[in-house]
């Protein structure tokens, strides 16, 4: 029996999809008042048993903030896939995701050692991974170091990586992915479907920058052989090569009938594009198109070395066909 949490969410949907198509039982935790439909909706994308395998899961109700909830939903649970997260770059937000990231996660870890499950697999983020001084592909010895540009959800994520830390310490076997930017099936306005959804309705601008991503199929796949054959208290980087924001803004605009992007976005554009919409949402309210760090994220090129994932077999899709799988859905429910 597994526990998943935040299983409405994008990796945690996929996640209860790769278990329950292996046979097992699924627990999800949802808030109250989630959609779950969600869940079903990606399920269907995949697999013409979408539906029935939905119907399969045993649903608990919960947040990660509340202790008992999440005590009471391990009971007799032999491995938890802990996927709950906050992830947004809007300085407004940092205190709230703190408190889910960083405060959900002891709370986890918590509950999974007195409870006495089995393995916890932790969805962190390459934000939580060192940064390459030289050019070299990021891997996961290279220390992490805070500067200027390092997002608050960054330090969440990094920070919850210390919870888990603190967990083994203490005697869960636990294991950690660190995926780099997921796309797939899932909610829109969100994550990968935001950007999307945004370009889907066309634009002639592109950022300059590269970073690599990974299919949420293939975290989730990640997640079931870490599991498995993850060694304690390591972490393992999942993610394509890099590909380029013109080449994923290209495939998004052509998968939805548009002209793609020709023109490159300079970065003092993007300087003044986040300075003017933190002013505008001072004064007016509303969530921000663009931050100080999204900007910055848009002009730099990532790379990251996978080769200790593969050697546990993990793999991982082209690029492009995730993109255009991704799109599939976000046009199915228009």
């Amino acid at each position: 029996m597994d526990l998943v949490t935040g299983i409405t969410g994008l990796v945690g949907s996929h996640v209860a999809l790769e278990l329950l198509a292996e046979g097992r039982t699924v627990h999800g935790l949802v808030r109250q008042g989630s959609d779950r439909d969600i869940v079903r909706k990606v399920f269907n994308h995949y697999r013409r048993d979408g539906n029935a395998l939905f119907d399969r899961i045993v649903w608990a109700e919960g947040d990660i903030l509340d202790a008992i909830a999440l005590r009471e939903a391990m009971s007799g649970v032999e491995r938890v896939f802990h996927c709950a997260a906050m992830v947004s770059f809007d300085p407004r937000d940092a205190k709230r995701m703190f408190a889910t990231n960083i405060n959900g996660t002891a709370n986890v870890v918590n509950a999974a050692l007195e409870c006495g499950v089995r393995k916890l697999v932790h969805v962190s983020s390459t934000a939580a991974t060192g940064r390459s001084d030289n050019g070299q592909p990021v891997n996961e010895d290279m220390p992490w170091k805070r500067g200027k540009h390092t997002s608050p959800y960054a330090v969440s994520k990094y920070e919850s990586e210390m919870e888990v830390h603190r967990s083994v310490a203490e005697g869960l076997d636990a294991v950690m992915v660190n995926p780099s930017v997921v796309y797939g099936a899932g909610a829109t306005g969100r994550g990968s479907l935001a950007v999307i959804s945004r370009v889907s309705k066309g634009t002639s601008f592109y950022p300059t920058g590269s970073n690599g991503l990974v299919d949420a199929r293939d975290v989730a796949a990640a997640m079931l052989i870490a599991a498995d054959r993850g060694v304690t208290g390591e972490r393992y980087i999942l993610s394509t090569e890099p590909i380029s924001y013109l080449t994923l803004f290209t495939t998004i605009a052509e998968a939805n009938g548009q002209r793609p992007p020709t023109k490159a976005i300079p970065s003092w554009v993007l300087g003044l594009a986040w300075r003017a919409e933190a002013f505008r949402t001072a004064l007016m309210g509303g969530r921000s198109l663009v931050t100080r760090y999204t900007a910055h994220s848009a002009l730099q090129h990532y790379r990251y070395d996978t080769s200790k994932a593969q050697a546990l077999g993990i793999t991982f899709r082209d690029p492009l066909e995730t993109i255009q799988s991704a799109v599939a859905f976000y046009k199915s429910l228009l």
